[in-house]
């Protein structure tokens, strides 16, 4: 396997709806800053990810070419394409991860 960067990396419509609910849980719990900063971080791991796309841990198991990599108490879920990684979900860890996948 060739390891590679990638160009880029696209959202889901389910993952950005993740993270949009994220933003809002984040914002009530612990303030517009830190949900931001979260964000922020989010957005700074994808872009690792489009560098070191093979860094994840490969989640057959759940569905055949998945990959995940974990942040605080999130986990991202997506896919390397040719050019991109396609972000699939971003779940919290303590969700039925499989359920979000059938």
């Amino acid at each position: 396997m060739v390891k590679k960067s990638l160009a880029f990396y696209r959202l889901s419509q389910e993952a950005d709806c993740d993270l949009n609910s994220i933003f809002e849980y984040s914002e009530i719990e612990y303030g517009t800053d830190q949900a931001v900063n979260y964000l922020v971080e989010i957005e700074k791991l994808l872009d690792d990810l489009i560098h070191h796309p093979f860094s994840g841990k490969k989640r057959d198991e759940i569905k055949k070419g998945l990959f995940s990599f974990p942040k605080g108490e999130h986990i991202i879920f997506y896919r390397i394409m040719t050019d991109h990684i396609r972000v699939v979900r971003v779940l919290h860890g303590s969700r039925d991860i499989p359920s979000h996948f059938k």
